[in-house]
């Protein structure tokens, strides 16, 4: 009788990978994909894996949080449009794995094309063995000339990449991000620090997957899709943030600020409460301090700075022309 018990409750075990998928159905309602079809997938990604299968065995939660995280960016799991993908990984060294949502650098596009933020783009690397590359600004297609054929071992070691996107209006977005770039978002992953994930097994489609995550920034319209995709992406699966330091904000390497429909509105929000809070106590210096914190892509850092000095630019006219009135006074 004890034995059958065990056995029923291994059978129990061994099927809780497949009800924690089937306990996420009520999380599809309106995003965009038929739950059926989503079950599916992931069903045949678990069964086509065995080192995925086996994860979810010993931890289903994470395989329904997975699940959840599909629901919440509104990418389908069908292997044959490559947009996102249920994979096993490990947060730490040492730690049992997890199953995550990976979502890949088509599926980013994916989601700017759908939001209506562009009509297409396209990420590449550029090689030290490509026949060309002629970078001509950020409103023209760099001149790229390289074998689609060779491996990208073939081609030579990295130099940096690139993403063009074209906007509902034609016109055209360039993004360029050098080698060096792409490794301090690499070497801030906390997964990469413990030998594990994504960097170390596909450095070459993180690479592009950096490219269009700072790429995307510049482009119009950004969705909150798109921001949960990030959180996701960044904080849950420790891909690694672009970061800049705060000594080189102090020392002028920020690049210029980007027009302000370029900056996603929640980071346009976020940069006006804390620019609110400076200019009605003063505190434009302990703004600077934690906008230098938090900003970590450079792009936004420079756009809050640039807020921020033209507050205080305001508030120090206004204080001088309050003193000019009361000495008149």
């Amino acid at each position: 009788m004890q034995q059958s018990r065990n056995q029923q409750g291994t059978q129990l075990d061994q099927n809780a990978w497949h009800r924690a998928i089937e306990s996420s159905r009520e999380k599809f309602n309106g995003s965009g994909l038929v739950f059926d079809q989503e079950q599916i997938f992931a069903t045949q990604m678990c069964l086509n894996n065995s080192y995925l299968l086996e994860t979810a065995k010993k931890d289903p939660t994470s395989l329904k949080m997975a699940m959840y995280n599909v629901s919440a960016v509104g990418l389908t799991l069908n292997p044959n449009q490559g947009l996102a993908f249920l994979v096993p990984r490990r947060p730490k060294k040492g730690e049992p794995p997890k199953v995550t949502l990976d979502i890949s650098y088509r599926g980013l596009i994916a989601i700017a094309v759908e939001s209506g933020a562009i009509l297409c783009a396209k990420a590449e690397l550029v090689c030290a063995g490509d026949e060309q590359f002629a970078y001509k600004g950020g409103f023209q297609k760099p001149d790229h000339v390289f074998d689609p054929f060779l491996s990208l071992k073939e081609r030579g070691e990295v130099r940096g990449g690139y993403c063009v996107a074209m906007l509902p209006s034609r016109e055209v977005l360039v993004e360029a991000m050098s080698r060096a770039d792409l490794e301090k978002i690499k070497n801030s992953s906390e997964a990469f620090k413990n030998g594990v994930g994504p960097w170390v097994d596909w450095e070459d489609q993180m690479q592009l997957k950096s490219i269009v995550k700072r790429a995307y920034k510049w482009w119009p319209q950004p969705s909150q899709r798109m921001a949960t995709a990030l959180k996701i992406l960044n904080e849950e699966n420790g891909e690694g943030l672009a970061c800049i330091s705060r000594d080189a904000a102090q020392i002028g390497m920020l690049p210029p600020p980007p027009a302000r429909n370029f900056v996603p509105t929640p980071i346009q929000n976020n940069v006006r409460t804390m620019v609110n809070h400076a200019r009605s106590i003063g505190g434009f210096e302990a703004c600077k301090e934690l906008m230098e914190s938090r900003f970590k892509d450079p792009h936004e850092l420079s756009f809050a700075l640039s807020e921020l000095e033209s507050a205080k630019a305001e508030y120090d006219a206004l204080q001088a022309s309050q003193q000019t009135i009361d000495h008149q006074e």
